[in-house]
């Protein structure tokens, strides 16, 4: 007769912490293995935001956290799902941002990704935890280059105030890594987390993270500019164009005054005020191109207006109706008052007691210093 299955729950910990227990049985059910891990939790110091966790994965009660396994963390929030991972080590750090109450779990992975087991606990940040605000360092992932599934990242941006960074640290698809720029050959198509570790001559760390999305086929960028106006000078910026394959290494620009420019922002002055048709061209490295196009209006000054009701086809009501003014923020041409005025005196007589004849007004438009009738 098959044995039954044993199924041991343990706990290391206290606090709404909760682990799932593995057991893995051969065919012919002669040995079991039972799997298990567990974490603690521990604030670097009083009111702080940064913890340091700590695990041990045993295997029927021997520790083999040394063993070929990932150490696989995930942080979540009731409601939004996850919102961030951490790095994929036995004793990761950890600080947090937000004060709120999280949802911490660990997932111990064999060489083949299978889940081995798990074991996730609450841990509640407070207001007085975030506003200790430690000096600790900052990690950040730029992508340096991309051709289809090879990546070289940096962590060129990452800093830290009170000394330098001593080690430079990466997990890509579980491969360690190390130096201020690697390169990886991703195996998979599909999404995957980049995990980058940084740590400081006094040995304070910080962690981050980058999900990427990685392809193996040429794709066709995404060309998308935004712009700022102060008067006839335009400034644009065009880091929100985007490609899957490859880098985009070449942003030309058309002003639509007859001047052009490259690069990923640029600028132009423009001799009048008007509609200019701007247009931008994004290369891939692999020489896609795609454009957008937007129109621009330029003017020399912006001011509040005021429109006053001046004429009414009622002598009645001609008092009431001329008292009329309304007012808005800064317009930047003639055009736009005109039409923002109409619509607003054109609002009032739609609003007005049906007992009445339907009022013929005309208005005025006055620049003010400020935005009161």
């Amino acid at each position: 007769m098959k044995k039954l299955l044993l199924v041991a729950l343990l706990s290391t910990l206290t606090a709404c912490g909760s682990e799932d227990i593995f057991d893995n049985d051969d065919k012919d059910d002669e040995l079991k293995t039972i799997s298990s891990v567990s974490f603690s939790a521990t604030p670097s110091d009083i009111n702080s935001p940064i913890y340091n966790f700590s695990s041990v994965y045993t295997v029927n009660n021997v520790d083999k956290s040394t063993g070929d396994v990932t150490f696989n963390w995930s942080v979540s929030l009731e409601g939004e799902g996850q919102v961030t991972s951490l790095y994929p080590e036995q004793a990761p750090q950890y600080e947090f941002k937000e004060a709120a109450t999280y949802k911490v779990k660990l997932t111990v992975e064999g060489h083949t990704g299978e889940a081995l087991a798990q074991f996730s606990k609450n841990l509640t940040i407070s207001v007085e935890d975030i506003a200790t605000q430690p000096l600790s360092p900052r990690a950040v992932i730029d992508i340096t280059d991309r051709t289809t599934t090879i990546y070289t990242f940096n962590s060129e941006s990452s800093s830290y105030s009170e000394g330098s960074l001593s080690q430079i640290d990466w997990v890509i698809e579980g491969q360690e890594l190390s130096g201020p720029q690697v390169t990886h050959n991703f195996s998979e198509t599909g999404p995957h987390t980049v995990h980058l570790k940084v740590t400081a001559e006094d040995n304070t760390q910080a962690t981050t993270a980058m999900t990427i999305n990685v392809v193996n086929e040429i794709t066709t960028p995404t060309a998308k500019f935004d712009y700022a106006k102060n008067k006839l000078i335009v400034s644009f910026d065009a880091s929100k164009s985007s490609n899957q394959s490859s880098k985009i290494i070449s942003y030309q620009w058309d002003f639509g005054n007859g001047e052009s420019a490259t690069g990923i922002t640029a600028s132009a002055t423009y001799p009048s005020e008007g509609p200019y048709s701007v247009v931008l061209t994004v290369v891939s490295k692999e020489g896609v191109t795609n454009t957008e196009t937007d129109t621009i209006d330029v003017y020399e000054e912006a001011s509040y207006v005021t429109c006053d009701v001046l004429t009414s086809s009622s002598l009645i009501f001609k008092s009431a109706d001329e008292g009329q003014c309304f007012s808005t923020s800064p317009i930047t041409s003639r055009a736009t008052a005109e039409a923002w005025c109409s619509t607003r005196v054109q609002q009032y007589v739609d609003d007005l007691s049906f007992i009445r004849i339907t009022p013929t007004l005309t208005w005025q438009v006055r620049q003010q210093g400020n935005n009161e009738c």
